[in-house]
């Protein structure tokens, strides 16, 4: 037989979504719900009962987010919690790691161990029980040791003596969508750990314009002595002197003020982003909190709409002095040339003066562009996830643990970085 016989049929049984579900629409009286977490059939049968004015509803739950991850619950069966939490007021308590499942309907009880359906799917017969199903007095001496009856209060309960209130299910629910539960395969396993920090690789390329140089083609090389020195220095100098431009800037308060925008300004902008996410760890790389993923993006595309804005100004501003160095550097080097002409400009044969006044103009404008100047910046960003290797390493967690103690990062949130347990594989993943 392999459909799962009702509940009330057998002592030892099995607790399916099915037979809570089922056991929740039979109440008259009373409904006490304990367990780790919630999937989403039971909250929505708890749901569908909660404008019974004559039905007392009581529901006991653990706190932390990991119940999820887990599996003892789902992501959507809390979310149907938490709206109807907004709508309507009953007694949901808390029992921080409660990891045993009670169902009271009126005066059936039924007792039962959770599957964390990371691990395990699940029994769906009832000759592979995991639960108890009683009748009778133990409904009432459960719902007293859980002050859970019109003559306890939730005080005198052995468990579940404080509320989780809807702030404490938006935060479960926000932990949940920064680090979500993944599809498993439960016929693979393997020993898997979870992290909260991770590899971040970030660079900023193409923006620092003082420190480039723009060669002189090498066919003009060796014309004027030391003019490929002497126009090296100019450039350099023009770019130093011009490469601050003004752009109008929003502030934290909200106000936007003119300031003058230059690579000494955008540095430190980009150390701003390093020092609120990254934390250095000697000889391993940067890490970064899961977490603050979220937010290292949106600095992150700030900052590079501020080098955009810069740059499309930076092209504006020095379209007229690229004019003017071309001109120098033209009228330079033209008798130079004029007198011992390089051999590309003889292919077709001996060129005139204006030819070669032409061809040389042309040579410079092209080294001394704008397109050769000024490169889009680019902003590089890899995560990557920390090895178990390193997370077993000595060498590594001592390291990491006085990168994260230079960064004021508090001991509770240190010991609790990595977590370690057997799960199924997700769904298509392999062990090697």
């Amino acid at each position: 037989m392999s459909e799962a016989l009702p509940v009330s049929d057998r002592t030892f049984t099995v607790a399916t979504d099915e037979a809570l579900s089922g056991l929740i629409r039979q109440a008259h009286d009373r409904i006490l719900f304990i367990a780790p977490g919630i999937t989403e059939p039971v909250a929505s049968a708890l749901a569908a009962r909660l404008a019974d004015p004559h039905l007392s509803i009581t529901v006991i739950l653990d706190s932390d987010p990991e119940v999820y991850r887990l599996g003892y619950g789902t992501p959507e069966g809390l979310a149907t919690l938490k709206t109807q939490l907004d709508a309507n007021h009953f007694g949901l308590r808390c029992q921080p790691g409660i990891r045993i499942g009670v169902l009271v309907a009126d005066d059936k009880t039924l007792i039962y161990s959770p599957v964390p359906q990371l691990v395990e799917a699940g029994s769906t017969s009832a000759f592979k029980p995991n639960a108890l199903f009683l009748e009778g007095s133990a409904a009432t001496k459960i719902s007293e040791a859980a002050g859970a009856t019109q003559n306890t209060r939730p005080s005198d309960g052995e468990i579940g003596t404080r509320a989780l209130t809807p702030q404490d299910v938006e935060a479960i629910k926000k932990n949940i969508d920064e680090n979500p539960p993944e599809p498993f395969d439960l016929t693979q396993k393997a020993r898997v750990y979870s992290s909260r920090l991770q590899y971040v690789e970030f660079t900023v390329e193409k923006y620092q314009l003082t420190r480039q140089t723009v060669p002189i083609p090498a066919y003009l090389m060796g014309l004027a002595g030391d003019m490929q020195d002497r126009w090296r220095n100019s450039l350099r100098v023009m770019d130093m002197e011009a490469t601050a431009v003004t752009l109008e800037i929003t502030a934290g308060d909200g106000n936007a003020k003119e300031v003058s925008v230059d690579q000494k300004y955008l540095d430190a902008e980009r150390k701003k982003i390093e020092q609120k996410f990254l934390i250095p760890v000697l000889g391993f790389g940067s890490v970064m909190f899961k977490n603050q993923q979220q937010d290292f993006e949106v600095a992150t595309d700030a900052f590079n709409k501020l080098l955009t804005r810069y740059f499309e100004k930076l092209e504006d501003q020095l379209g007229g002095s690229l004019l003017d160095l071309v001109f120098t550097v033209v009228e330079r080097l033209l008798p130079s040339v004029k007198a011992n002409p390089p051999e590309q400009y003889k292919r077709f044969g001996t060129p005139t003066d204006t030819d070669i006044a032409e061809l040389l103009q042309r040579d410079i404008e092209e080294a001394v562009s704008i397109k050769t100047l000024l490169k889009e910046p680019k902003i590089k960003k890899v995560y990557k996830d920390i090895a178990y290797q390193s997370v077993k390493s000595n060498d590594f967690q001592q390291r990491l643990r006085d990168a994260l103690t230079r960064a004021k990062v508090p001991d509770s949130i240190i010991k609790d970085l990595f977590r370690e347990s057997t799960a199924a594989l997700e769904k298509g993943g392999k062990l090697f």
